[in-house]
């Protein structure tokens, strides 16, 4: 028996190798590593047998490239028999002749875990003691003299060290009844320019993935109504219209900005940062 590992980014790999473990920084090693990386980070493994094989992985969370190369890898194989096991709630195994057949049923599942799921958002709220010294720190300390009219030049500037470009402002929209977007950095959501050039003036929660904006937004009705600083880990899985679905791991910032009550202006924005796994231990 072979194993081989698909990742989420499409690469194939030697299901053994240390390095792919080490490069998750997973605790696991082996087997466990490949159960793992199945149930929350969007990989197949592929059991190998001669003239059969066996597939797991988890529709709810495999990604987009990982699949279309799953697909290209059966399309080249001669498998007799294939064995499905997928993960939803619990593990089911299907036996499958490999061709259409193991083909149609794929396309069926991944159709249904197109759906957003309770887990595709997960986030934590940080703390300033939980980060280390730098501006984000910075910001949640000094909040009382940053958070007025006085203070908003030293926060900006703060702001700028830790996005770069990669932030946006929202404001309260006409009506009083949703946030909307009103200006992007250069770097965010920089491959979706058609997005980017109607999405101004609309509600934060129409981004290109509807569900992931959704689920992005409270995060700006709560600093708007503490008028306070959030600084959040955040594991999303996202559906771009270009890439399908993937896994964004950053941290977040939301900050009110100093002005009118009756219009107020946040910005916000994100700094990648694939260590974070709030999946460790989940199904």
């Amino acid at each position: 028996m072979s194993l081989l590992l698909i990742d989420d980014q499409g690469e194939v790999w030697d299901g053994q190798s240390r390095k792919l473990r080490q490069s998750f920084d997973s605790p696991y090693s082996g087997g466990e590593f490949s159960d793992y990386a199945v149930a929350n980070l969007g990989f197949v493994a592929l059991n190998i047998y001669g003239a059969s094989c066996q597939i797991r992985l988890r529709p709810s969370v495999v990604s987009e490239r990982a699949y279309r190369t799953l697909v290209g890898w059966l399309e080249r194989s001669h498998n007799e028999r294939v064995v499905l096991t997928h993960l939803d709630c619990n593990w089911s195994n299907e036996l499958l002749r490999a061709g259409q057949s193991i083909q149609r049923r794929l396309d069926d599942l991944m159709a249904g875990a197109h759906r957003a799921k309770p887990n595709d958002f997960l986030s934590r709220r940080l703390t300033a003691e939980d980060l280390p010294a730098g501006p984000l720190r910075d910001i949640l300390e000094n909040w009382p003299s940053l958070g007025v009219p006085a203070g908003q030049q030293a926060l900006m500037h703060l702001v700028g060290l830790a996005l770069g470009q990669r932030h946006l402002m929202v404001k309260q929209g006409t009506g009083h009844e949703k946030l909307v977007f009103h200006s992007f950095g250069a770097e965010l959501f920089s491959d979706y320019d058609t997005w980017r050039s109607c999405a101004v003036g609309a509600p934060i929660e129409e981004m290109p993935d509807r569900s992931y904006g959704r689920q992005v937004s409270p995060g700006y009705y709560d600093a708007m109504a503490e008028n306070a600083p959030r600084v959040e880990e955040v594991d999303a899985i996202i559906r771009w219209p270009r890439d399908g679905r993937s896994r964004l791991r950053y941290k977040r910032l939301i900050v009110p900005l100093a002005g009118p009550a009756d219009s107020p202006l946040l910005i916000g924005g994100s700094i990648l940062d694939s260590r974070i796994d709030l999946r460790f231990g989940r199904i």
